[in-house]
């Protein structure tokens, strides 16, 4: 059996042609193509666990390293080309199981991942707001996630305090987040008009559902209001007035006059107790 190199980009039309994949924009379809990076991404996984998770295979470029690795993989996959043209591997790899779903409709039990596992994929970038909380959420959760993002989205997951967004405050109340790698647009095919950041998360969720949920429902009235002070926000999402709200975050040792995106997780945590939930601890 031929050696199949599908880092390559001859390779990657070849085999895109013979299944009748033309990629799609509005899927944000643009397969990893540089071996350099592939490797990059399947040597900073964790030697254990041995099962890996693999959000969107596409062509199988990320898939066919983590086999050569030795890892036992499974692939999600929701583009019925992308799973046919995914059995050039299944036929060389035992080790490969592709399942043909919607990563957003499909959890771990589904997916059969009963043992740990590690997630990593290049995510479609229009998804990934969604697909990160929805891995992170898997019970049980990845060991740790590497996923390939857009870089202005992993800037804004792992900023410092003074640019965070409401998905910043989702994302670090469940997982310590780590910038990776940056990749150019050179690396996929087609070539992607942004540049990508190869993003590690790791499961270290603060306290409990009722928690996290409870100050991301109190959390997202503020963030409307990002542009302005805290306790006009905090009005909003309390339906009181400002002054209350002024002595509402005064009481807990916050500034009203600062602005939501300003506020460390701890100094979040400081406000659960408004929003009707008890303070979770610090990691």
């Amino acid at each position: 059996m031929s050696e199949l190199l599908l880092c390559r980009v001859e390779t990657a039309r070849a085999v895109a042609r013979r299944f009748g994949l033309s990629p799609d924009r509005s899927r944000s379809q643009s397969f990893l193509v540089d071996q350099v990076v592939r490797d990059a991404i399947v040597a900073s996984l964790p030697p254990q666990p041995s099962t890996v998770l693999e959000i969107g295979c596409g062509l199988g470029a990320l898939t066919q390293g983590l086999l050569q690795a030795g890892r036992q993989v499974v692939g999600v996959e929701v583009d019925d080309r992308a799973v046919a043209a995914l059995g050039l591997l299944r036929v060389r790899y035992p080790a490969l199981r592709v399942v043909a779903a919607d990563a957003l409709q499909v959890g771990a039990r589904e997916l059969g991942l009963s043992g740990p596992f590690v997630a990593v994929g290049n995510l479609p970038y229009g998804l990934t707001g969604a697909l990160i909380p929805h891995v992170l959420g898997f019970a049980p959760p990845p060991v740790t996630c590497l996923f390939l993002v857009q870089r202005e989205v992993a800037a804004r997951l792992a900023a410092p305090p003074g640019g965070w967004s409401l998905s910043t405050l989702a994302v670090r109340l469940a997982a310590v987040v780590e910038r990776r790698l940056e990749v150019g647009p050179e690396s996929f095919w087609p070539v992607p008009k942004v540049h990508s950041t190869l993003l590690e998360l790791r499961p270290s969720p603060v306290g409990d559902p009722a928690l996290r949920a409870g100050l991301l429902a109190l959390a997202r009235p503020i963030f409307q209001q990002r542009r302005k002070q805290l306790r006009h926000g905090l009005a909003r999402a309390l339906h009181v007035d400002p002054g209350a709200a002024d002595e509402l975050l005064r009481s807990v040792g916050i500034d009203p006059a600062r602005r939501p995106g300003t506020l460390e997780l701890e100094e979040w945590l400081r406000l659960a107790p408004l929003a009707g939930v008890g303070g979770g601890e610090m990691r």
